[in-house]
């Protein structure tokens, strides 16, 4: 079972905060033709969606599970009591099902349906198992798992058919007493691959682990986030800086008017965005489309490295084949800028600078220098100013740490390129972090 978080923290169930004590689990299904569970999330995940919200959706397309709340969130899904004491989950519908009235519906394709249905019995079978053994339940006992309709039966839930409508229909022999019987086989028997939820934002270092982790090595993996800083800043939410002008818009405005579905422009108007600042119309439509299935924001950085690696893979095999095997920084940076990123201006000065920032993300994190690479020279600033801000790494685009180096004189240890400095940034010998260097006079 694959398992991915996706908790709505914009859902007002979400924001309010109650906890339970969790006593039991209730299955539901969607009640309409929808098998898509990002559709869902993409739909509720909103501070004015006050209806409804679930623990968890389960994809009819793959059977992927994806949660919603905390486990021990107090969530809106059983219309009554049970919201106290049960975890709700809802198992997505085939798409060839249409409801006529009620719980009752039409079938155009019988087979496909009850495929689906399988897939997410199959799933949420494997999910209670996992959740009874974290929550020591016992899913044969009274009232442990329940249906949504078998909680309206019990008068801890509203008026609801769900699931067992659903297979039915569909001519299936599930029942919820064959589904308990079935999470009791599985417990302790489960295996699960859980992915957690990451922020829009990754830190430089998990993006150089994610792409090594892809099979690029430790060349490959800093020759491409070279042309990335260089692109970006490595700011997955970053609109091309003209279009912020052009548009009168922030990054961040950008990116919520498209995740909003408010800005159908995103795919034709030619502006840079992301990472890799997609610009290509048909290679924005592709983003936007990934990000929609996965249920995230266009701005996600996790699932932006994620689509990169995908047109590598689907459209660009050869330049993946080099940042596998790369004997250079240099040659990986080239292979991008040429072949993937192919700005306008590929000359000599760029490749050399994209090149270099390739090189000191490789330093940091391949763990060693190459071998014709001098080690960096500490050298003494003077700083005339008494708010230069500290930041977590050489870059605007790394954290603040709420710290200023105050007048006086420093040691830097290590330098590096990075967005917001034209003369770079540099560490504090102190380990309080990195300062801009555009401040700061040589001594």
């Amino acid at each position: 079972m694959k398992l991915i978080e996706a908790i709505m923290t914009n859902n007002p169930c979400y924001t309010q905060g109650r906890k339970i004590t969790v006593k039991g689990l209730m299955l539901h299904s969607v009640g309409c033709a929808q098998p898509s569970a990002s559709v869902f999330i993409n739909n509720w995940n909103k501070a004015s969606f006050g209806s409804a919200c679930v623990h968890g959706f389960i994809d009819g397309n793959d059977g992927t599970v994806y949660q919603t709340l905390p486990w021990d969130h107090r969530g809106w899904h059983a219309g009554g009591a049970a919201n106290n004491t049960h975890i709700g989950v809802e198992m997505c519908e085939p798409d060839c099902i249409k409801y006529v009235g009620g719980a009752t519906f039409t079938i155009t394709n019988k087979s496909k349906a009850q495929q689906v249905a399988k897939r997410t019995y199959q799933s949420a079978v494997e999910l209670f198992a996992m959740l009874c053994d974290r929550f020591d339940l016992d899913p044969t006992a009274d009232g442990v798992i329940v249906s949504h309709s078998e909680g309206l039966k019990r008068g801890i839930a509203s008026n609801h058919a769900d699931p067992e409508h659903l297979w039915r229909q569909l001519g299936l022999s599930y029942t919820m007493d064959t589904f308990r019987a079935d999470v009791k086989k599985k417990l302790g028997k489960t295996t699960t691959v859980e992915i957690p939820e990451v922020s829009d934002a990754m830190t430089e270092e998990e993006m150089f682990k994610f792409f090594r982790s892809q099979g690029l090595n430790d060349l490959g993996a800093a020759g491409l986030m070279g042309n990335l800083q260089a692109e970006s800043g490595l700011v997955s939410t970053n609109l091309q800086n003209t279009y912020n002008k052009k548009l009168n818009i922030t990054d961040e405005e950008y990116t919520r008017l498209v995740d909003g579905g408010n800005y159908p422009q995103f795919t034709a108007d030619k502006a840079g965005y992301g990472l890799a600042q997609w610009t290509y119309w048909s290679r924005k439509a592709a983003l936007l489309s990934y990000a929609q299935d996965r249920g995230t924001s266009i701005g996600n950085a996790q699932m932006q490295c994620e689509f990169l690696m995908y047109e590598l893979k689907k459209n660009y095999p050869t330049v993946l084949a080099v940042l596998q095997d790369a004997k250079s920084v240099a040659e990986a940076s080239n292979a991008v800028l040429l072949w993937y990123e192919r700005p306008a201006n590929t000359g000599e000065s760029v490749q050399k600078k994209r090149a270099a920032l390739g090189q000191a993300i490789y330093v940091k994190y391949a763990g060693k220098a190459p071998a014709n690479t001098a080690p960096t020279t500490s050298f003494l600033v003077k700083v005339g100013i008494s708010n230069l801000n500290i930041r977590k790494g050489p870059g605007t685009n790394h954290a603040l740490t709420g710290k200023c180096t105050g007048i006086g004189t420093f040691t830097i240890v290590e330098t590096a390129n990075g967005v917001g400095s034209d003369s770079g940034w540099g560490r504090l010998k102190s380990g309080a972090g990195w300062v801009s260097l555009d401040f700061c006079e040589k001594v």
